[in-house]
This record gives structure tokens, sequence and C-alpha cells, in this order.
């Protein structure tokens, strides 16, 4: 049995993602890093980094949404887009050495759409293929309230990709089971969805609350009422990854590696 680099915590400074405290950026140079809130708070008025303790490597798992509202896209479908952003995680997670995993989820988890922890992720790569030409038949994302059974009992980080058209209480519970856990939550939403839509028809669309696929007679007012339904499941889908400091990271009609990680060194100091 070999040794893999990561297992334990390291007690060097670092750009880890476990939170150590704060230094003057004098000794820790990485702006960054920046701290806003805690400089302002300094007496001293110096500007405040945050550290974090470093790890060589961590375990890593990618949630996947396999339900209907995925289907969504015509010729990219956001299955497609989840398997490119896995894809994107996963060859990154090679090329640093890291044991990798792969879920996917509709109302339940089936064991054909698992692949365990492993430093060889050829099951995981395997899936995630799988995914880019997957057409969903189940409608639901009850099993993302088991993910938990299938997730190490060791701090992981877990990159949930899905467009989150479910009960804010699925959510809840998910996190609340995943708390030991570093989510990455990935939100997949198409403006066609909710903002290029034709002024006058009828037209098939998932609720963006319940996932559920609603026939409707679409106009003027209609079109405002959609718009508005979306711009507040917006607000509560990031009400509710801030309270467990899990900003969302939303994906639109093309997935921009770079914004990506971006985004992943200002929140998740990775």
């Amino acid at each position: 049995m070999g040794y893999h680099p990561g297992q334990h915590k390291s007690n060097q400074r670092g750009m880890g993602i476990e939170f150590a405290g704060h230094a003057n950026i004098i000794d820790y140079p990485d702006p960054r890093r920046i701290d806003v809130r805690q400089t302002i708070r300094d007496p001293f008025e110096q500007v405040q980094v945050r550290i974090f303790n470093q790890r060589s490597a961590s375990p890593i798992f990618i949630a996947a949404d396999l339900s209907a509202s995925m289907n969504f896209g015509g010729d990219k479908s956001k299955h497609k887009f989840a398997s490119e952003i896995a894809s994107s995680i996963t060859n990154s997670v090679m090329q640093k050495s890291d044991a990798i995993g792969f879920i996917g989820f509709n109302n339940a988890i089936d064991s054909s759409w698992v692949a365990p922890l492993s430093y060889k992720p050829y099951r995981a790569q395997a899936l995630i293929s799988r995914l880019s030409s997957y057409h969903a038949k189940s409608s639901g994302q009850d099993g993302m309230d088991s993910l938990y059974e299938y997730i190490p009992k060791d701090k992981t980080l877990i990159f949930l990709i899905s467009d989150f058209h479910m009960p804010l209480t699925n959510i809840y519970t998910t996190f609340k089971r995943l708390r030991k856990h570093r989510i990455i939550p990935i939100i997949l939403w198409n403006k066609n969805e909710y903002e290029n839509l034709p002024r006058f028809g009828v037209i098939t669309i998932n609720d963006p609350e319940s996932g559920q696929e609603k026939t409707i007679f679409l106009r003027g007012k209609m079109l405002e009422r959609i718009k508005a339904s979306f711009n507040k499941r917006k607000a509560e889908l990031e009400q509710a990854f801030l309270e467990h400091d899990c900003p969302p990271f939303f994906v639109g009609e093309e997935f921009d590696t770079f914004a990506m990680s971006q985004y992943f060194n200002e929140y998740f100091h990775a």
C-alpha cells in the first residue's frame, strides 16, 4: 500500500482551505487574500490578509444532478455542461495527484452512477463521459439528501453541480448532513429558461423552485413574472449558500474555466 500526500494537516502556512487566522500583508504579501472587514477593524490600520493551513492534497468528490430539468439546453444540455465542468475538475485533480470520486443523483443514488474515491479515477472519468450524452427520465433530486452516505468521513471538497431547481428544504437538509465538508455549489442556469423567451405562445418551462415542468401560455405579463421568479430564486439560493459559507458559482451559456479559477481562489483559497 502506497502513501500519498495530503492525508494529514501541514504545519506550514499556505493557500489551503482551512482558515488559520490573519496576518499583516507585509508578512504574507498576497493581495488576493486581503480581508477587508478585518482590515477595517484593525486598530493599527494595517492591511490584514487571511492565512490557511495548507494541505498538499485533499480528497475531492464531484456530485452531479441527473434530474430531468438538467435536460434543458437543446444541442448542449445542462448534463453536457456538467460533464465539461466535471472533466475540467478531474484534469486539475489528476495533475495534483489528489484522490477523486464521482456521484450522480436524481430521485435516488444508483450505484451505477457512483465512482468511489480513487487516485486512479478511471471509473469517475467513464461516468463523466457518460454524463455528456445523458438524457434524464426521472425529474426529482431527492437523492441529493443521501450524498453524505457516499462521502468519506474525512473532510472532503465537494463540487455540487446542479441547476438547483428543487425545494430549499432539500438544499438545507443536504448541507446540514455535509456540514463537516467543504462544498462548492456550481449552478447551471441558461438565459433561455427565463430571459430569451418569445413574447407570445405556448411553452414548457421548469419551475425554479420545484423543478417540475409546467406548460403555460406566454404573454407579456407572464414573461415578466417568469423573470421575477428567477431573480427571486437566485437571491434565495445565494442566501441559502452564504448561510453555509459556500457562495455559489453560476454558469450560463458558456463555461469559463478562468472565471471559475478566480472564484475558487477568492472564496475558497485553493
